[in-house]
């Protein structure tokens, strides 16, 4: 049996490989030659999207750093299943370089991660960056398994975020960065418009709404030439046990023990603050200051990107949802209403009043237009803003969240334009894929040429993305 990291997802495919070389992987597809065929990383994700029921290929032992320098530059050829964390270590120790973009956790492969569109902040996804992918896939012709190496156009743009439609990823390749240092600073604010004018001092920063105090609490973050704070170790310390262990066992006992709705305003309201220490410039090493320890705690997220220039509007959103579905009966603005209501909205959100009450921090971090077809950041000018929602509920208990993040997939799809992150939860219907990804069409006829009879699909990819009720038999034309 196979569980993703959140315990929302569980499978158990017919044949289950871990190969140990690509040339293994060709043999496993010659085997499998008219079945299903998915690969994943290490599924610290909560989307159907990795799920495979029939052949499912774990390429965590193709993990190879290979660095080159060259004119341009260092260019990093990666395996498919190294993990971030690995990917970092590798890079320093070969070449003295780093990531082009780093997101909030290291646990993933680099496959998954790029796949998904994993992004960190004021930069952008992973998935952008990527100038090479290698994939084993049946060729059409001959129906025998090759390897292609994607390096331009439409084929490129869809090989960079693909859900694995594509084919088997064996590997990418990509420009690194030198090393670098951010500095940080923590402040707390009251109104949006104090954090975002920081921004052009601190482009790398993220920001959290707090729920039920409803300010501001940003982690102003630049690239700096400095070195390494004196007391920077003393930083992590604070860091580690203040927000990756002490914020999330509080938040647990809250959620998970006291089950208290006073108890959860209480603590946003009046005490989090006491936590924090603002104010204290720290330089450190990016791989050290950019991520947390977001894999200690089991639990369950859904991300929705918006563009700038709706930002104000879907927080503003977010903060009378929340509220509703916290137990305010006041929420809702007669404006929200009459905006919710032709769109066939408000039997949806009213259903949700009450019935969950939010209790983390909702991040928020700003992703940079990608050149992909289909990553939540792909766009040709805008930027993005991730708003992630976060529950430490139990398996069993999370009716109230998936409620929650279909009801809020439902309105800021419609209200927005906003886009589900692909590797969290996302509900997205078919209809409303097509509306948000205006190069869906092209996405489509890139898999439609290489992988012609479906065979790297799931059930869930084939009706969100390719808007079909059935997959079609692998083995038959379509």
């Amino acid at each position: 049996m196979v569980e993703n990291f959140g315990g929302n997802i569980s499978f158990q495919p017919a044949h289950h490989y871990s190969p140990q070389s690509e040339a293994e992987v060709l043999e496993i597809l010659v085997r499998h030659r008219g079945q299903r065929i998915k690969a994943i990383g290490r599924l610290h994700s909560w989307s159907e999207a990795a799920r495979g029921d029939e052949v499912l290929l774990d390429l965590r032992h193709l993990n190879q750093v290979q660095t080159y320098q060259r004119a341009e530059g260092v260019w990093a050829h990666v395996g498919a299943g190294c993990q971030i964390k690995k990917l970092l270590v590798d890079l320093e120790q070969q070449a003295g370089v780093t990531t082009p973009s780093l997101g909030l956790i290291t646990e993933q492969t680099i496959a998954g991660a790029t796949a998904t569109g994993t992004h960190g902040s004021g930069r952008h996804s992973l998935s952008h960056y990527l100038s090479e992918v290698r994939v084993v896939l049946y060729d059409p012709t001959t129906g025998d398994p090759v390897i292609r190496t994607i390096t331009e156009g439409p084929e490129l743009r869809a090989a960079r975020c693909s859900l694995g439609c594509l084919g088997v990823v064996l590997s990418v390749g990509f420009w690194c960065r030198a090393p670098y240092n951010v500095e940080e600073r923590i402040a707390q604010y009251a109104t949006l418009n104090e954090v975002l004018q920081a921004e052009s001092e601190a482009p790398i920063q993220q920001f959290y709404l707090i729920p039920w105090a409803w300010n501001y609490l940003a982690q102003h973050r630049r690239a700096v030439d400095s070195p390494r704070s004196s007391l920077a170790w003393l930083y992590r310390i604070y860091c580690f046990l203040a927000f990756d262990i002490g914020i999330h066992l509080v938040v647990m006992f809250l959620e998970r023990v006291l089950r208290s709705r006073r108890a959860i305003h209480f603590f946003f309201r009046r005490l989090i603050h006491w936590a924090i220490v603002r104010g204290w410039k720290v330089v450190d090493k990016s791989s050290e200051m950019l991520i947390m320890e977001h894999e200690l705690f089991r639990h369950i997220e859904i991300e929705v990107f918006v563009k700038r220039s709706v930002l104000y509007q879907a927080l503003a959103f977010t903060q009378e949802l929340l509220r509703h579905f916290g137990g305010d009966t006041e929420a809702l603005s007669e404006s929200t209403r009459q905006k919710l209501s032709p769109l066939g909205l408000m039997e949806s959100v009213q259903a949700g009043a009450g019935v969950f009450t939010y209790n983390y921090l909702v991040c928020v971090r700003k992703v940079i237009a990608d050149d992909t077809l289909i990553s939540m950041a792909s766009s040709d000018d805008e930027a993005y803003y991730a708003l992630s929602f976060i529950s430490y509920a139990r398996p069993a208990e999370r009716a109230g969240f998936f409620q929650f993040a279909q009801c809020l997939t439902d309105c800021m799809v419609s209200l927005f334009g906003g886009r589900p992150h692909w590797g969290k939860l996302c509900p997205l219907t078919a209809q409303q894929a097509t509306a948000i990804y205006p190069r869906l069409p092209e996405f489509r006829a890139v898999c439609q040429t290489l992988d012609p009879h479906s065979v790297f699909r799931n059930p869930w990819i084939n009706r969100v993305l390719f808007g079909e009720a059935e997959l079609p038999t692998p083995d038959a034309p379509r």
